[in-house]
């Protein structure tokens, strides 16, 4: 145990000698906070992209509406710009009114008006309730008009130059809060995964730099060694997950609705997957610049895959199938619906998967540990 812990201390010390690792270790905490204030720290305004198909006197009162709640700033878009201006974040939703909308509603047979978003339902609700409150309204003229186009004009004049008025308030805007909080997690799951590799290719590190001869000139045993900076990876993660989960909720007040432990125990499960992935890309690696090149190849295409940096529903359906063999799949997942309300319970299952990825992930790395020549080859 006494040697366990000294080479621990060890590690340790290599790992905070590297100036690069500092850098990593803090750009992994403070860049998905920055990218969370930035995304969270918007006017309340919802940025909405229209394109409408019908020109039609309806159509036009109801993009004004839109603007008149102060809720909404309406930027008119081309066909062709909508998901290049979604995708890149320029408007928090788009809607698309479709080809003959008044004529449609004076028949009674209203359409529906297409709503495309990148940050769920949660964001696209209220615009959603607004439209359908419209257009409830519309379809109720349309009836009482009975299809005599010159009623219908008459009572939707009334009601246009109604003496009512919608009065609006503030309120908490959760569902804005909740997608950005995702989003910079996603970014930090990226960095936490490349920091768990910088430690575990210290393996590879020391054997290039043949430190290790040095070190196994003592007693020290090869298992005592590699599980040593298996722990040394776990409380460096741990104390990640726990600085940045402290700065959300305390410093920056963004509470994941109470259930901010959930969080943690999904983010730990997933940090040891990591790990686990780290050690098998350094087992299977002859050399450090071949396992940096796998690493790359490997961590980055697959937060895009699983949905770290943007919704899974956006991809073709055969990524999004792809996806559920991809741990960050499974951690953005639950923490969705940890931000929708749900408990341990809703969760339990992908911190299962997560640690069936991480039992996955370090068995094959043993194996391929074993069958070398040896270990202390390996090694």
């Amino acid at each position: 145990m006494r040697e366990l812990f000294l080479v621990m201390k060890n590690t340790v010390k290599l790992f905070f000698r590297r100036k690069g690792n500092i850098i990593l270790l803090i750009s992994g905490i403070i860049i998905p906070l920055f990218f969370l204030l930035f995304t969270y720290g918007g006017s309340g305004q919802l940025r909405i992209g229209v394109v409408n198909r019908d020109k039609s006197q309806i159509s036009t009162d109801l993009i004004n509406s839109l603007e008149k709640t102060d809720k909404f700033k309406v930027v008119f878009l081309k066909e062709n710009e909508i998901n290049d201006k979604v995708s890149k974040g320029e408007v928090d939703s788009a809607i698309v009114i479709p080809q003959r909308f008044e004529e449609e509603i004076l028949k009674g047979n209203p359409k529906d008006v297409e709503i495309v978003s990148i940050k769920g339902e949660e964001t696209s609700l209220f615009l959603k309730s607004y439209l359908d409150r419209k257009i409830n309204v519309l379809y109720n003229l349309s009836k009482a008009s009975e299809g005599n186009k010159e009623n219908f004009y008459k009572m939707y004049d009334l009601y246009k130059n109604s003496p009512f008025s919608l009065k609006t308030y503030i309120v908490e805007d959760i569902g804005k809060m909740a997608v950005a909080t995702t989003r910079s997690l996603g970014f930090f799951i990226m960095f936490l995964m490349f920091s768990t590799f910088n430690i575990s290719n210290f393996v590879l590190v020391e054997k290039r730099d043949k430190t290790f001869y040095r070190i196994f000139a003592s007693p020290l045993k090869p298992r005592t060694y590699l599980v040593s900076n298996f722990f040394v990876n776990l409380i460096l993660t741990v104390f990640q997950i726990a600085f940045i989960l402290a700065l959300i909720t305390f410093i920056l007040n963004l509470g994941f609705t109470k259930a901010t432990f959930d969080v943690f125990l999904v983010l730990v499960s997933f940090g040891i997957t990591s790990i686990g992935l780290s050690s098998m890309i350094v087992a299977f690696s002859p050399s450090t610049s071949y396992s940096n090149t796998l690493s790359t190849l490997i961590i980055t295409p697959t937060c895009m895959l699983g949905g770290a940096f943007w919704p899974l529903y956006l991809m073709p359906k055969s990524f999004q199938k792809l996806s559920d063999f991809i741990p960050q799949k499974w951690a953005i997942d639950a923490i969705e619906k940890i931000q929708m309300g749900g408990s341990l319970s809703d969760v339990y299952m992908n911190i299962i998967i997560l640690l069936a990825f991480a039992l996955t992930f370090i068995l094959l790395g043993i194996y391929k540990i074993k069958t070398s020549e040896k270990m202390g080859d390996f090694i």
